[in-house]
């Protein structure tokens, strides 16, 4: 007999299944709208259905109760994409805000987006330092992809459908910045009119508060 993991375990954040709602099915840090048409599509996901984002100026969910949130040093996540359009702009998957070029520049402290080359890129800032990492690995579009960025306090390491595709033990070091901004789900964060937007769908999102293991 194998005993599945417990989904809503003391190491989750917060998990969208995105089947019937955009609510975090453990905590109740529950998503909203913040405009256009984010909308949940049945039977569509990678596992039941998804959330689709039609790629509308400013189309995103937001999540107002992880807002100034202590993500510490211990921080990972988890979640699944599909594009449905091809475009050379960035488009954000989920993030807590734009990453600027320094910690005092950057409203928010963690990203991960499509690059307008269609590569994945990420951003994190520490109390100590800010990195980018503009191209970890291609996506193909069209297709379902499994991302993961997890950071244990000294490393920081990015998993492309179950591939280690980045790990940089010299980049940060110490807690994850906590900001005054939601996190946001389908949008850069960049906030610039109708060019920011994500076009394709995203289903189990899932943000934990441990740096998950290659095995898991």
């Amino acid at each position: 007999h194998i005993i599945e993991p417990d989904p809503c375990g003391a190491d989750v954040i917060a998990y969208y299944k995105f089947d019937q709602s955009f609510r975090d099915v453990c905590f109740g840090h529950n998503a909203q709208k913040y405009w256009g048409t984010p909308v949940l599509v049945p039977s569509t996901g990678i596992s039941n259905g998804a959330v689709k984002f039609r790629g509308d100026a400013l189309s995103k969910l937001y999540v107002p109760s992880l807002n100034g949130y202590a993500w510490g040093s211990k921080f990972s996540v988890s979640f699944w994409f599909k594009t449905s359009s091809w475009d050379s702009i960035i488009r954000g998957l989920v993030n807590n805000g734009r990453v600027g070029n320094g910690v005092s520049s950057s409203v928010g402290s963690w990203e991960i987006y499509i690059n307008t080359d269609n590569s994945i890129g990420a951003s994190v800032v520490t109390s100590h330092s800010a990195k980018t990492w503009p191209t970890i690995t291609k996506h193909v579009f069209g297709e379902w992809h499994h991302l993961v960025m997890t950071y244990d306090g000294k490393t920081i390491n990015f998993y492309h459908n179950s591939h280690l595709k980045l790990t940089d033990s010299e980049c940060c070091h110490g807690n994850i910045d906590s900001k005054n901004s939601d996190v946001v789900i389908g949008h850069s964060g960049r906030y610039v009119y109708g060019i920011n937007d994500f076009t394709g769908y995203i289903d189990e999102m899932k943000l934990f508060k441990k740096a998950l293991t290659a095995h898991e």
